[in-house]
């Protein structure tokens, strides 16, 4: 399977294909920029870089995408556009007749996510939003065991999705970030933690209350970005949550993500960033997990496409969590709750 790169070194958008091509169906053909492509995100790099990258991949690099996508031997596209255009490009991607992995969000705002839903099934492309999350080992034991019964009934998810270390070398955010991307960190990361609260629960978001403020960095707080989210939820199916998610100042790297689960006969964590479930019920139990959920993830994809089985996670759960998104800053303006009704 041929991969084509639409996209090199835009802040925030990861390169997919180093995983697609550790798929052994998998190889590199081609590279290419976009029109457009905001000088906020890509920091300095140019288009000799991606001649560069290309070079690297022993790809050819196309000045136009479309000549990319007009390739015979490119089947899937690592589509590492910025989420302001993901819309425009995605659409070319879909009337081209390729697949293709979207790196979160699925674009900077709802409407542009029902762009990109209805091109997907126009053209009946197989895409994958990248919510790797899901594939922890320690968090899919954790749905297994709540699908069990082994807590009894859920009744409260919460989720605590937090980056240590402070922001990535070489970042300053700025008004046209916010743009581009569609938010700060809440966008940026609540969306992993909200796309598995939603797997895991088996239901949609039916309110929202938000708070968000820039709590660590001069910058966010300038360009009206927040570092910091909070989110109260209630579930459709009943289930109360909590998201707690941002950057923070913390002197580690990595990610701090912790489940906390209660249910009517028990109760359940489990630290994704050790990759350990705990659970409390009849007895207990604590359990470590290893494993590479980037790689599972889109190697699910690929066999997936190869037995033409349909994405384990579609544009369709990206839009799903845009929609919380938007209604969670609408809250946070206001200072209310926010309803979601079907669709809005």
């Amino acid at each position: 399977m041929g991969i084509g790169v639409i996209g090199v070194g835009v802040r925030g958008r990861h390169s997919w294909e180093h995983v697609l091509a550790r798929h052994p169906a998998c190889v590199v053909r081609a590279v290419s920029l976009y029109p457009g492509i905001s000088s906020a995100l890509l920091e300095g790099r140019d288009e000799a870089q991606a001649r560069e990258y290309a070079r690297s991949w022993r790809a050819e690099y196309h000045d136009d995408f479309r000549d990319l996508l007009a390739r015979d031997d490119v089947h899937c596209v690592s589509l590492m556009v910025e989420p302001a255009r993901t819309p425009d490009i995605a659409e070319a991607v879909c009337a081209a007749g390729k697949h293709f992995v979207c790196d979160k969000p699925l674009a900077a705002d709802v409407p542009g996510g029902e762009r990109i839903v209805a091109a997907v099934a126009a053209a009946g492309v197989q895409t994958l939003v990248t919510y790797s999350v899901r594939y922890s080992s320690a968090l899919r034991r954790a749905r297994e065991a709540v699908a069990a019964g082994e807590i009894g009934d859920l009744m409260v998810a919460n989720f605590t999705y937090l980056m240590a270390g402070g922001p990535l070398a070489g970042f300053r955010a700025t008004a046209e970030y916010r743009e581009r991307v569609g938010g700060g960190e809440l966008s940026n990361f609540g969306c992993y933690a909200l796309d598995y609260l939603q797997w895991l629960t088996g239901s949609q978001v039916q309110n929202v209350f938000a708070q968000t403020g820039a709590f660590f960095y001069e910058d966010y707080r300038a360009a009206g970005l927040e570092d910091l989210a909070q989110m109260s939820l209630r579930f459709d199916n009943g289930v109360l949550g909590a998201v707690i998610t941002g950057r923070t100042t913390t002197p580690a790297s990595g990610r701090i993500t912790v489940l906390d689960l209660t249910g009517t006969r028990g109760a359940l964590r489990c630290d994704d960033l050790t990759d350990v479930l705990e659970l409390r019920g009849d007895g207990y139990r604590r359990v470590g997990y290893g494993s590479d959920p980037a790689q599972e993830m889109i190697f699910e994809f690929v066999d997936n496409l190869l037995a033409g089985r349909p994405s384990p996670i579609t544009v369709e759960d990206g839009l799903a969590n845009l929609r919380v998104i938007a209604a969670a800053y609408r809250s946070a303006a206001s200072g209310a709750v926010v309803s979601l009704s079907a669709g809005g």
